[in-house]
């Protein structure tokens, strides 16, 4: 039932990336290297770009996004890194790169199931 509401609504997809950016970023703060982080951009936007393969650049986007925006705002929430960026910040947009990798990977393969870069099992 969810699952069907995630294909038919933009607005409940969104809400979606949102979600797993939310958890991406947390986990970033949190862990001491990149690679937890990093896998699970690419198995969250894999995933929404499975289900929405017309809309995969936009899961890659706020997903990806969402490792800077972790970063700039959890310090007025109290959560620091345990290790900081370097350079800086700004230097956690690499993050969109897994992104858009595993977006684009998943809707090739919802493409492939359907046919169509309409709706992924349709």
């Amino acid at each position: 039932m969810m699952l069907e509401k995630l294909r038919n609504s933009t607005f409940i997809f969104v809400l979606a990336s949102l979600l797993f950016g939310a958890v991406s970023g947390f986990v970033d703060i949190k862990a001491s290297e990149v690679q937890p982080a990093a896998l699970l951009i690419i198995i969250f936007t894999c995933f929404l770009g499975f289900i929405q393969p017309r809309n995969a650049w936009l899961s890659a986007l706020i997903t990806g996004s969402s490792i800077l925006a972790a970063h700039l705002i959890s310090p007025f929430w109290g959560l620091y890194p345990d290790y900081p960026v370097e350079p800086s910040v700004w230097a956690t947009t690499i993050a969109l790169i897994p992104a858009f990798l595993g977006a684009y990977i998943g809707a090739a393969a919802g493409w492939a199931l359907t046919g169509s870069g309409s709706k992924a099992l349709k």
